[in-house]
């Protein structure tokens, strides 16, 4: 046990050294982190309405309550997973991360306790639950491997904890392109299939991130 605690300790401690050295690191991290997630989130809706198609009728999708719902609560978990990689990608960064996490499950929340749409938990088709999952995890994956390569330019000490952040985000981003083309507006369809998508995609990047980033 001794030893682990060493290990840890040793590993924060050249970390540190690291960010003195390069004083502007962080700087450059953040910019990249940015700029890689913002351009994940096009390049993923952008994947969406050119795998799925556009509907008939987006422009009254996108003005409507249920839309916005799921977009609003995925872009501020997306959010909160930028302010948990940054923290994975710098230990140092001041703060804790994971209260950014909380405006997007009060919406989540708020969308639960007021949703009168009666629309099923299971959706409006046969087969509609295995169609969110698989594209949302999907449409997660160039935002997974954006996050994990930028994990990849700070110090990741913690590898697993790292991926799973990566993975976190990369999940809500990947839901966030899946609200532009999903027929299933229900508050409850949301937080039960798009939650697990988001968790499974999550513990994927845990496992590569374990691998990947390991010092």
């Amino acid at each position: 046990m001794k030893s682990a605690q060493d290990t840890s300790a040793l590993i924060r401690s050249l970390a540190r050294e690291a960010a003195e050295e390069e004083p502007s690191q962080g700087l450059r991290f953040d910019r990249l982190l940015m700029l890689a997630g913002g351009f994940s989130l096009m390049l993923s809706i952008t994947l969406a309405l050119g795998v799925f198609g556009i509907r008939p009728n987006l422009p009254a999708v996108l003005a409507g309550a249920p839309f916005l719902f799921k977009l609003a609560t995925m872009l501020l978990l997306a959010a909160g997973g930028l302010a948990l990689v940054r923290r994975a990608g710098e230990p140092d960064t001041a703060g804790s991360a994971w209260m950014m996490l909380i405006p997007g499950f009060l919406v989540l929340a708020m969308g639960l306790a007021l949703d009168g749409s009666g629309f099923p938990l299971f959706g409006h088709h046969r087969g509609a639950v295995p169609s969110c999952v698989g594209a949302i995890v999907l449409l997660s994956l160039p935002a997974l491997a954006a996050s994990l390569g930028v994990l990849k330019r700070g110090v990741p000490v913690q590898p697993l904890r790292a991926g799973l952040a990566a993975g976190f985000l990369a999940g809500t981003i990947g839901g966030a392109a899946y609200a532009f083309v999903c027929t299933n507006d229900g508050a409850l369809f949301v937080a039960a299939w798009y939650g697990l998508s988001v968790l499974l995609v999550a513990l994927f990047g845990a496992v590569i991130g374990a691998r990947i980033l390991a010092w």
